[in-house]
């Protein structure tokens, strides 16, 4: 990192600063099966009965003697999966150990080490940043009265790329119990401007304790996507000193990354439960049975006997691909937040907010599983969709036989809710230390989701991971070197089946097992720093409850001291973020700020 700053006047400074960063990881799995090599194994014959019909009890592959001996899975253990040797030659000298499945000590750790590999996959990613920036405010020249006006602008540029190698065995698509990998690499760089403006129009005033309003704009440049704008505007207004009104509204985007645009094309596999199955039909939408029926009858296949669910090739995990997308557009999301904050004078030490949001995302990029693919095909008012492009069907038997996965813009999420914390401190003396209790939760108001335009909304409120109430309870006690917390976390019922299950088949389970009851979660933790608070140690024990207890665990732990800004939370002044709540597929909205005078970037 080089960089410096400086003062241009008493009101005006001055940021430049280039960030070159990069990321090695290097992933090891062990004892991966060859898939060659597992069935050669297992194909073990008495040696002297193979040449010359007289047993002599020397057990060896057949393929060491036989390098022409067929390579297959004559049980279709492996449905589709190719045998042929690809990872060793047959033949006397192949090295090949035969396995014995049955009995005690087997197999062998001989045999073992020759059909299981260890796999190794290295990343690197890479970026560089150079910025600059002025920032400053009008007190040289006006100020209103809320005091002067403050502003930042500047520049931004940005390179990033990443690159993948996967271990050798996984691009020869050698292994049983995995699909191959390739390499994968891509790179992109973004040319941005920026600016904000803050405006403290009344200070100090009958009925306008504080008066401001802001607004910030980011134009951006990108290699991949062209040009997008950011912008926001907020406002807050405090009538006296105890309570404060807050409000923004705001467009942000997000741009697809590396492995959304520039993925190869990889192996999958999944298994699917086919939506035109006549047992399924009535958990889709209104155009499912219309679409299954079309479908079948394109293949001249009755659907009153069409029955997937009992035939084992349908029912068999299937191998299919996964791609990226280079032609993604940016999503784009559209948030408004009201709420107020509560600092009564006469209980010093306690803040409360309470603030709603609502968020809609239009051009969501998401990539969908399999089974949702499959759903998604024959879900739309018509099969002329972009899903059911990502489908294949046998024509014989009509069951799924391809499916390629990979990012795309769907048409829309949108959530609405609000959220709410309540922190006090105090210290009742200074022998007994010091006390914060802090309740932060949340209410899930609606949850949707759209996937292409003219399509029944989704409502994934109460399904999994989406509770109707989440919440989470803080007691810390603090007292020179040491410190005591209690943490209760807590989300409401979920539901084990979808709301489209349930409305297709009522009767589907008993109505007591609808839900997944609510969750709690105990935590105890004692901490430990040491004088200079370069070290801090922690004993905890956690416990989590259903109906019952469900598990425990104790640990003991040593942490370093960090830091980090976050996008999207709450600051020490209890301002809002830029955008409030993470999002189905959005791989979360909360990352490290770009710098506290640049709130329209979460970088």
């Amino acid at each position: 990192m080089l960089g410096f700053d400086g003062r241009l006047t008493d009101n005006l400074t001055y940021e430049v600063s280039y960030v070159y960063g990069q990321t090695r990881t290097r992933f090891l799995s062990t004892n991966y099966r060859l898939r060659d090599r597992y069935f050669a194994a297992l194909d073990a014959v008495d040696e002297g009965a193979f040449n010359t019909g007289t047993p002599n009890g020397n057990i060896v592959c057949r393929s060491s003697l036989d390098p022409d001996a067929p390579f297959n899975d004559p049980n279709g253990i492996i449905i589709g999966a190719d045998t042929t040797p690809i990872t060793f030659t047959p033949g006397a000298n192949s090295g090949c150990v035969p396995l014995n499945i049955f009995g005690n000590g087997a197999p062998s750790q001989a045999a073992l080490d020759w059909i299981n590999v260890d796999l190794e996959n290295r990343v690197k990613v890479q970026q560089h940043v150079v910025s600059a920036s002025v920032s400053g405010d009008t007190g040289a020249v006006f100020e209103l009265p809320g005091g002067p006006v403050g502003f930042a602008f500047g520049a931004e540029y940005r390179k990033e790329k990443s690159n993948f190698v996967p271990d050798p065995f996984l691009v020869q698509d050698a292994l049983s119990d995995l699909a191959p990998q390739f390499p994968e690499s891509g790179s992109f760089d973004v040319k941005e401007v920026f600016a904000e403006i803050n405006i403290p129009v009344l200070r100090d005033m009958p009925f306008a304790d504080i008066l401001q309003f802001g607004a910030a704009i980011r134009l951006s440049d990108y290699s991949t996507i062209g040009s997008t704008t950011t912008w926001k505007v907020d406002g807050t207004w405090g009538p006296v000193r105890d309570i404060r009104f807050r409000g923004t509204y705001s467009e942000a985007v997000r741009a697809p990354n590396l492995t959304e645009l520039f993925a190869p094309q990889n192996g999958a596999f999944s298994f699917i439960d086919d939506p035109c199955d006549p047992s399924n039909l009535a958990e889709g939408t209104s155009f499912r049975v219309a679409n299954c029926n079309a479908i079948l009858a394109g293949f001249g296949i009755d659907p009153a006997t069409f029955n997937p669910a009992n035939d084992p090739q349908a029912t068999a995990s299937l191998p299919g691909r996964t791609i990226g997308t280079p032609f993604l557009d940016e999503e784009t999301a559209k948030t408004w937040t009201a709420g107020v904050v509560l600092r009564p004078s006469f209980i010093p030490g306690l803040v409360a907010t309470v603030d709603w949001y609502d968020i809609k995302i239009r051009n969501a990029i998401t990539t969908a599983t399999a089974q949702d693919l499959t759903d998604a095909c024959v879900d739309q008012p018509t099969l002329d969709n972009q899903f059911c492009d990502l489908v294949t069907r046998d024509p014989t038997t009509g069951f799924v036989s391809d499916y390629l996965l990979r990012p795309l813009n769907v048409s829309q999420f949108a959530t609405s809710g609000a959220d709410f914390t309540i922190n006090y401190a105090f210290s009742p003396s200074d022998s007994l230390g010091r006390f914060n209790l802090r309740l932060a939760g949340g209410y899930l108001d609606t949850l949707t989701f759209i996937p292409t335009p003219g399509a029944e909304v989704d409502n994934d409120r109460t399904e999994a991971f989406a509770p109707k109430w989440n919440g989470t309870l803080d007691i810390t006690w603090v007292k020179d070197n040491w410190s005591l917390n209690y943490g209760v976390n807590y989300f409401s019922k979920t539901r084990r089946f979808t709301t489209e299950q349930i409305e297709a088949n009522p009767d589907l389970v008993d109505p007591n097992y609808i839900f997944y009851r609510e969750k709690w979660e105990h935590d105890v933790q004692l901490g430990f720093k040491t004088d200079d608070e370069r070290f801090q140690f922690y004993a905890e024990r956690e416990q989590h409850l259903r109906a019952r207890p469900r598990r425990r665990r104790a640990q003991l732990s040593v942490e370093l001291p960090r830091a980090l800004c976050l996008c999207g939370g709450e600051g020490e002044s209890g301002e809002p973020g830029a955008v409030r709540k993470p999002l189905p597929d959005w791989g979360g909205v909360f990352r490290p700020c770009a710098r506290p005078m640049d709130p329209t970037r979460c970088g």
